[in-house]
């Protein structure tokens, strides 16, 4: 069977949309790779059908309304080809090796032969189907700082699921409850599919709404993996969903942007505490943890 790739050159500040989108018209697959010019290019693959050029002039379209939505989209570039089916498909599988993050999360596609140990805590997660699988540097920096921040038995707000990675990953390193929120229908089977695969389906609630105004209880930890124009609204409702002595985490914020949210966390009463960085080329991405200002 011959396949359609399409490659979309676009903004980091577009990419997660656009990946949406892709996931949307029911790619078989999305790698993001990010350049050293502040841009990334998405990859999907489609079957070579009559359905193909409606899918570029969809995605076109979608591309020209990004920035009525205050994402600008430069330089937005779309390629097409045709490939063979064994050619992409191994190639694809072998661009998402397991990966060790942090000091016991072991990221592994279920197409890997690896059982968990008693040092690792294993999460079986296939890339390609929802954002958030462990191979892009935000996803990276969420998992490590979770993993240094979470404490047993503790309840956990994972908003903007997307795969249900930090979902799931929260539920290993002991939480004791997770809400997963996600906004996009077309990822709440993909977290439920790979809340199943990794035994937690009992210990996480998933439902579709607006992130942290979609929920009411107060939580030791909220954590999410978004882009910065979607943290800065719901900053001001976190104080009100938050613990005492609770965190937040948020991930997906560029260097240029940090100030901007740190800004916002003080006027609702919120202080950073720890900031970390993942470069890829020319782009840092940053990760920050945050509580109440008087516990600072």
């Amino acid at each position: 069977m011959n396949w359609a790739r399409i490659t979309i050159t676009t903004s980091d500040e577009a990419s997660e949309a656009v990946a949406n989108y892709l996931f949307e018209m029911d790619a078989f697959g999305v790698e993001l790779k990010d350049a050293a010019d502040s841009t990334t290019s998405l990859i999907a693959y489609y079957p070579l059908d009559d359905r193909v050029n409606t899918r570029v002039k969809n995605l076109k379209n979608f591309l020209s309304k990004l920035p009525t939505w205050g994402i600008q989209t430069y330089p937005a570039k779309i390629d097409l080809k045709r490939v063979e089916s064994e050619a992409w498909t191994e190639a694809w599988k072998s661009s998402f090796p397991p990966q060790q993050i942090g000091e016991r999360l072991l990221i592994a596609p279920t197409w890997h032969d690896i059982s968990s140990d008693e040092t690792n805590i294993l999460i079986r997660l296939d890339p390609g189907m929802a954002f958030g699988t462990g191979y892009h540097p935000t996803t990276r920096l969420s998992l490590k700082m979770l993993e240094q921040t979470i404490k047993l038995d503790q309840n956990v707000a994972d908003i903007g699921t997307g795969s249900g990675i930090l979902a799931i990953a929260a539920v290993k390193l002991g939480a004791k409850h997770v809400d997963a929120i996600e906004l996009d229908p077309t990822a709440i089977p993909v977290a439920e599919t790979n809340f199943a695969i990794n035994g937690v389906t009992e210990q996480i609630s998933l439902c579709q709404g607006d992130g942290i105004k979609a929920v009411q209880d107060k939580y030791h930890l909220i954590v999410g993996n978004i882009l910065t124009k979607a943290i800065l609204p719901i900053i001001p409702y976190c104080p009100s969903r938050l613990h005492p002595e609770g965190h937040i985490i948020f991930s997906g914020i560029l260097e240029s942007e940090l100030e901007q949210v740190q800004e916002v966390l003080i006027e609702n009463g919120l202080q950073c505490v720890d900031v970390t960085r993942e470069a890829e080329e020319e782009v840092t991405w940053i990760a920050l943890r945050a509580q109440f200002a008087s516990l600072s």
